[in-house]
């Protein structure tokens, strides 16, 4: 099984900040989130901090988790846990991977072309009420 540790980056209107993957997209898609593979003895958490310091060089100290998203296709089955954070501003991100980075309301963010599982990512989002009290500060 293919595990990956994914952040979710929010403002304080409750939009969401996805990474544009349209020069490095695998599979056809436009938009994602950001995160990565979780590696051999790592944890979700200790991926998540390195895969945002890769893509993003931020350290990211305050996140929480929603759960993980399981989706399955012929490449197998993927375990995405999902973390959530407030957004430091786009001023401290310096974004090493992708061609830039939009904040989308949820609804705008359902309409983009998304990695494969991401769309799942948007639609737990939805499902457990975002943004409404959810939105931390």
């Amino acid at each position: 099984m293919n595990r990956k540790a994914l952040i979710i980056f929010y403002d304080d209107k409750g939009r969401i900040l996805l990474q544009n993957r349209r020069g490095i997209s695998k599979h056809g898609e436009e938009w994602g989130c950001f995160g990565g593979e979780i590696e051999f003895g790592e944890t979700p958490e200790q991926a998540l901090i390195r895969e945002v310091r890769e893509e993003l060089s931020y350290e990211l100290k305050q996140f929480f988790s929603i759960g993980i998203v399981k989706t399955t296709d012929q490449r197998g089955t993927i375990e995405r846990h999902v973390f959530l954070a407030p957004l430091p501003g786009m001023k401290l991100l310096n974004q090493k991977e992708g061609e830039n980075m939009q904040l989308f309301t949820l609804q705008e963010a359902k309409k983009v072309k998304n990695c494969f599982g991401d769309d799942q990512v948007i639609k737990k989002l939805e499902d457990i009420g975002w943004p409404s009290k959810l939105v931390r500060k």
